[in-house]
């Protein structure tokens, strides 16, 4: 089955301070449902795992479906928070496109430098995009399509590339899957 098309209990997304958890619809403007934790779940959460495979003590966060219609979007914001709050904070990301039946809502980092070649323009808004303005990239909403990247430095701190936004649907629906991963250092037993 596919999560995007399996989901009815959608709820407005919230954003996250590192302190608090809230809504916002101007800075978020999406609906988001709660995968089970069936088989195909646990496996996309093996897969998750193994394609970091170096890293021990790897978590995956409960995953989320988000949906995005007309108008939805998520402002320019990072995954992680810089916050112990939570024991710790999100150490990578997968943004995956479960559904794409959409005009606008690409995912940009303003931050990372665009690649050259005009094969990247597969993925990649190119449009009004010159070889002098390197300096940004968005991906374009394309089903079945990933993006990875990590979010937290060898000493914990965060990446300021990371910086990215959800750009605001313009027609159609967009739905998208947040895969987050954690460390989570194993538990010391009393006594020792």
């Amino acid at each position: 089955h596919s999560p995007s098309t399996s989901l009815t209990k959608y709820t407005p997304s919230i954003i996250y301070d590192g302190t608090i958890e809230r809504i916002d619809p101007t800075k978020r403007l999406s609906d988001r449902a709660l995968l089970p934790r069936d088989d195909t779940v646990r496996c996309l959460e093996d897969r998750a795992r193994a394609f970091q495979g170096w890293r021990p003590h790897l978590y995956i966060e409960r995953m989320w479906a988000q949906r995005y219609n007309a108008s939805g979007h998520y402002r320019h914001h990072y995954d992680w928070t810089g916050s112990l709050a939570r024991g710790g904070d999100r150490l990578s990301t997968f943004m995956v496109y479960l559904a794409a039946e959409c005009e606008g809502g690409g995912t940009n980092f303003p931050r990372l430098r665009r690649p050259v070649g005009e094969a990247w323009c597969r993925f990649l808004e190119c449009e009004g995009a010159s070889e002098d303005d390197k300096e940004g990239i968005t991906f374009k909403p394309i089903k079945g399509n990933a993006i990875f990247w990590e979010n937290l430095r060898a000493d914990g701190s965060g990446y300021p590339e990371t910086w990215h936004a959800a750009y605001p649907v313009t027609s159609g629906t967009k739905v998208g899957l947040n895969i987050w991963s954690w460390y989570q250092p194993p538990k010391r037993r009393a006594g020792r």
